[in-house]
């Protein structure tokens, strides 16, 4: 939602409106855009209320950075402090900031959605050898028999139990991280 804003933010001041008046364009269109609301949509209207109140645009983007500390808002705050102090051009900015927080949400999707597929795949590789050596014990029970009576057989498959029980725990840490 919040990308979606400031996508609404810059084409309000693309428009040619101010930025208190794109503030009010992109709260409107935002709730078009999602009518059920959302944190972003309070928010908004937090900042309009304050904006009517006179209330400058570069506090009320550093108060939603301090309240919602995220990397985006953040430097999506900083970004426009540093471009409506110093008199840049804040719509080419805000187009540039804004294209290139949706790659880095985009990117992070895709990792997601690549280490569910991990996750999923490792789930299903630690249960496969026991599923099979399930499968072999009940179909034909008198292959096992020197795996559990020999102690030769009985050294094999606990040296094969402790390489399966690392493989899980390094299996569970590899996909466990923060994007």
């Amino acid at each position: 939602m919040f990308r979606e804003w400031i996508l609404l933010l810059s084409s309000s001041l693309s428009a040619g409106y101010s930025v208190e008046n794109a503030l009010g364009q992109s709260c409107r269109e935002l709730q078009i855009m999602f009518p059920d609301g959302g944190i972003m949509l309070e928010e908004l209207k937090d900042m309009l209320a304050k904006a009517e109140n006179n209330e400058r645009p570069e506090n009320l983007f550093l108060d939603l950075a301090r309240r919602y500390p995220t990397e985006e808002v953040k430097s999506f705050a900083e970004v426009f402090c540093t471009v409506r102090i110093s008199g840049g051009s804040l719509n080419t900015v805000i187009q540039s900031t804004a294209s290139q927080m949706a790659e880095i949400m985009d990117t992070r999707r895709e990792i997601s959605t690549f280490l569910a597929s991990k996750v999923y795949e490792q789930k299903i590789m630690t249960v496969m050898p026991a599923a099979v050596l399930l499968y072999v014990r009940i179909g034909s029970g008198e292959f096992l028999k020197g795996l559990y009576h020999d102690p030769a057989g009985v050294f094999v498959a606990t040296i094969c139990l402790g390489i399966y029980l690392s493989a899980y725990l390094l299996g569970k840490r590899m996909v466990q991280f923060e994007i």
